[in-house]
Order: structure tokens, then C-alpha cells, then sequence
């Protein structure tokens, strides 16, 4: 089933891959991206790019819907966005949104899945990613708005410094390990992490384009199939390094003094939660099928990372 799927971000990591693999698939994609983009991207060939801002109204009006697209693909969603989108785009089928599971932390049950709580806001919760899903999944209740969320863990992949154990994306991190320094870490080594290979999580969008009726109003956990322990994935990055540095347990302070940029409110706090979640919806819905565990996602970022010269 041929669709016409607008993609806005189509230059970014995750709207590049979408686009990609919506042109793939065989559907009409269109991509609009506001041209400021200055990060590697995929191959857009075969995607018609538009240049403009979704938030401009006059370009969604006089642009963009004139071509009257089936599926409309925001991977950077916010509440202001959606609405321009809704009234411009009424003939639109469906309406991705690209959220975060950083919504559903703490986790009070391993693997949590969609039913998990997240509409309270907590010490460590994305609860401004909670405010924009509530509205969007408000205006499914009210108006029908056909909206489907997709909520990702930690990225990871080719493009993008992966995840460090500062609770952020520091190549210092890494830099450290590949000269055998000294690194130090808080005490992680226990907690679980999730992440998803950023072809792995575009996939889930392009394969819901197939599935239009019954991805309306619902949410989506994508990720790889399995958690680790971020000591696994500490000794991960050692053996692609060949890294013999000394690994140092400092407490969350002290590590704040010692590295410039760690912060602990939402970076080492976040770090320091469990992230260990149930697919099993995407794959039932959707046909969801991950190929890279979050080992492999990270030895692609660490050699994209090498091949780009940052290490």
C-alpha cells in the first residue's frame, strides 16, 4: 500500500532514517528540513526535500499541504508544532510522533511496557516529554486526532557519541579510555541499560506506516530486544578500545568535581535509573524486529566515532 508520508527533521538522525526507509518501503516521501542541519545524514535520494519551519504557518499552509500528505512523521514533536500540524494537515491518516521512554522513570516494575505509570511528574522523569504526550493523547480522546507515539530509549548508532557513564555524551569519556587513563565512573556497574540502534528505532515508523488503523492513538516502546548492565557495556567500549584503564568508583559528587559539564540533576540521576523495557507490543503491532543489541549499537558509534575522527 503506496502512502504519501511527510517527514519533518528529515535531516536529522533518527527523520533521516525514517525517510530513508519510508522511500524504501516503496511510499511517496516528501522531507522538510529548515536546511540548518550541519550533522552527517543519510541518503536522501528519492526523497523530495522541502525547506522550511513547521512552525510557520503560511509554509504548512501554502508548502506542505497542497500536497496532501497521508502521514504526517514529526521526530522532534512539541505542543505548538501538533496543533499547526492538525489544522493544516485534516486529511492526514496518521500522525507520528517521536517521544522518549525517558517518561517513565523510575521504574517501578522490570521490563516495564506501555501500561507502566507516567503522567505524574518525578525527580527524574522527562516531564515535559509528559506534557506533550498527555495533549496529544487528549486530543485522540476529544477530537480523534489520529496520533501514535513512539517512545525510544538511548539512542545509539552511527552519527552520534554514544552514551557515557557521566550521564551524558562526552567523547572525553571515551578519549580517556582509548589513551588507557584513568576513568572515573559513579556506582553504575548494577544499573540496566536499554538502548536502541537508530536504524532499529526508524524502523518502527516506517513499518506503522502499513498498519494505519490500528497504530491510531497508541504508544509505542522501541529499543533493542534486551537490557545490560552498564558494566557490560563499560567493558563493551574497553574491548573495542583495547582500553587498560584503571576504572575508578567515585560517588556522584565527587565525580561532579572532578569532570567538567557532569551535572547529577538530569544527568547522573537519570544515568543512575534502571532502563529495562518490554518491545513486545511493537513486535505483535507491528512486526517490530531489532537487529542490533546495545553492545553492537555501541561498537558502531565507537567506530563512526573513530572513522569521524573524534577519537
Amino acid at each position: 500500500m503506496r502512502r504519501k508520508v511527510l517527514v519533518f527533521g528529515a535531516t536529522g538522525e533518527i527523520g533521516g532514517r525514517i525517510a530513508r526507509l519510508c522511500a524504501d518501503a516503496g511510499h511517496e516521501v516528501i522531507g522538510v528540513s529548515r536546511g540548518t542541519n550541519t550533522r552527517p545524514m543519510v541518503d536522501l535520494t528519492g526523497v523530495e526535500m522541502l525547506q522550511g519551519n513547521k512552525h510557520d504557518s503560511t509554509f504548512l499552509k501554502e508548502v506542505c499541504a497542497p500536497r496532501r500528505p497521508e502521514v504526517v512523521i514529526d521526530s522532534v514533536p512539541s505542543i505548538d508544532a501538533a496543533n499547526q500540524l492538525w489544522k493544516h494537515f485534516p486529511g492526514a491518516g496518521n500522525f507520528f510522533f517521536c517521544g522518549s521512554t525517558g517518561r517513565y522513570v523510575p521504574l517501578q516494575f522490570l521490563p516495564a511496557d506501555e501500561s507502566h505509570p507516567w503522567r505524574e511528574e518525578t525527580p527524574v522523569n522527562f516531564y515535559r516529554q509528559c506534557e506533550m504526550d498527555i495533549h496529544f493523547l487528549d486530543l485522540w480522546e476529544r477530537e480523534k486526532f489520529p496520533v501514535t507515539i513512539f517512545c525510544p530509549t538511548n539512542i545509539i548508532g552511527e552519527h552520534r557519541i554514544p552514551l557515557e557513564l557521566w550521564g551524558g555524551r562526552d567523547i572525553g569519556f571515551f578519549k580517556r579510555l582509548k589513551a588507557h587513563e584513568p576513568v572515573p565512573i559513579p556506582p553504575c556497574g548494577n544499573v540496566l541499560v536499554q538502548s536502541g540502534y537508530n536504524w532499529d528505532l526508524a524502523s518502527a515508523f516506517a513499518l506503522a506506516v502499513d498498519h494505519p488503523d490500528a497504530v491510531r492513538g497508541e504508544t509505542f516502546i522501541i529499543s533493542c530486544k534486551h537490557a545490560i548492565t552498564l558494566g557490560r557495556y563499560l567493558e563493551t567500549a574497553k574491548a573495542f578500545l583495547n582500553s587498560r584503564s584503571e576504572i575508578v568508583t567515585v560517588t556522584p559528587e565527587e565525580l561532579v568535581e572532578t569532570i567538567p559539564g557532569v551535572r547529577i540533576r538530569h544527568g547522573l540521576d537519570f544515568l543512575l535509573e534502571h532502563m529495562c523495557f518490554d518491545i513486545g507490543k511493537a513486535e505483535r503491532m507491528l512486526g517490530y524486529a531489532p537487529t542490533h543489541t546495545t553492545e553492537q549499537g555501541l561498537e558502531k558509534a565507537l567506530a563512526w566515532c573513530e572513522a569521524a575522527g573524534l577519537l
